[in-house]
């Protein structure tokens, strides 16, 4: 076997993995230079390497270690690698199984769905640990952001189809609430675990309407209106794909106690859309003074030849997001709006009120408009 591939393997590394896995350490053994362990399962082996990597006999003794340890543990090397390899990672495996289980391939274009579907999930999960609440109107936070920059598109395994994606789960300092001196990227997993079992659990025990008002009530709710979305992009055109999501967890800090498996039958996603749009339209019309900038102008000359109609503005939220919302201005206020787009540096504050639904929003019944200068410009 080509030793490169050991090369990559740290001792520090090999020894956290072994701990995972129920091998106890000797300490007398790190005085002498090397790493020894022992497993209460194994009571005849012993696995031994050197501290120092740059020990001639490294290389050696840790490729003797992997062989003792698949021999062990009646696996494959690519599959103990794989292991290894994800030790660091809390990892989903989406595994799709359908009426192509025997073929060679599924259509490019469900392959393309179900992408978008991990990687909304994944963003939406984010933004549920960020700021919890039923249905996300943009999922543009910065954090979340960077949680994607971070994941990876890891190679599909063997049996159905399986899209993995893993995360690094030190790989983002960033702390919220929700469970406290839990990474980050654990904490978004652990979103994505319990929610999708919440779904499961109240489709199975026919009690949508009571999930729906618990999140409706919930002021930190973990299921949100994104995620079931993102999970609609599974959804086969044929209607008959059950998707399976398999979680693995980075050993590197404790395991939660939770379903590492859930599966969402193919007749599932009606009722998870329905729950979707039920979360989503609980946002109510809101009344208030709104700061933004405009984006784009829309409007036609009147009779007067005097330029009315409709503006897209973004509107700013106090979470650092914003929403795309339109709305019809008179010749006067679309006047500002004008100068308002062509001056860097301006913004436009309105009193109005702002619709829920989806964007770009409505802002109807407008009172004011005027604009406001950055006082850098």
């Amino acid at each position: 076997m080509n030793n490169d591939i050991f090369e990559t393997i740290a001792p520090t590394d090999l020894r956290d993995f072994l701990k995972s896995k129920g091998w106890l350490l000797v300490d007398e053994a790190i005085q002498d230079g090397l790493y020894v362990l022992n497993n209460p399962q194994y009571t005849r082996r012993q696995l031994a390497f050197p501290i120092d990597n740059s020990t001639p006999d490294y290389l050696d003794c840790v490729e003797t270690v992997i062989h003792k340890l698949v021999d062990l543990e009646n696996c494959s090397f690519r599959e103990w690698m794989m292991a290894f390899s994800e030790m660091k990672d809390d990892a989903i495996g989406y595994r799709i199984v359908d009426q192509y289980n025997e073929s060679a391939y599924i259509p490019l274009n469900y392959a393309i769905e179900a992408l978008k579907g991990a990687k909304d999930i994944l963003l939406s999960a984010a933004h549920s640990v960020l700021k919890p609440q039923a249905y996300h109107p943009k999922l543009k936070r910065k954090e979340a952001a960077q949680l994607l920059e971070k994941s990876r598109f890891r190679h599909t395994e063997t049996g159905s189809f399986v899209i993995k994606v893993s995360t690094p789960v030190k790989a983002m300092e960033l702390q919220a609430d929700v469970f406290e001196n839990t990474p980050f990227v654990r904490q978004a997993t652990l979103v994505i675990n319990q929610s999708v079992s919440q779904l499961v659990e109240a489709i199975e025990a026919d009690k949508m309407e009571r999930l729906i008002e618990k999140v409706r009530q919930d002021s930190s709710p973990i299921l949100s209106s994104n995620i079931c979305k993102a999970l609609l992009n599974f959804n086969d055109v044929n209607d008959n794909a059950d998707l399976f999501l398999n979680f693995k967890w980075a050993s590197i800090i404790n395991k939660p106690q939770t379903r590492d498996s859930i599966k969402i039958q193919s007749d599932y996603y009606s009722r998870i859309e329905e729950i979707g749009k039920e979360l989503k339209t609980q946002e109510k019309d809101k009344e208030d003074t709104f700061i933004g900038t405009v984006e784009i102008l829309a409007g036609d000359l009147d009779s007067s030849e005097q330029r009315t109609g409709d503006v897209i503005l973004d509107i700013y939220q106090q979470d650092g997001e914003s929403i795309r919302a339109r709305v019809n201005l008179k010749a006067e206020w679309h006047s500002l709006a004008i100068k308002a787009y062509e001056n860097a540096g301006h913004y436009i504050q309105i009193k109005g009120t702002l619709q829920a639904g989806n964007q770009p929003r409505i802002i109807k019944d407008v009172k004011s408009f005027s604009i406001i200068k950055d006082s850098a410009s």
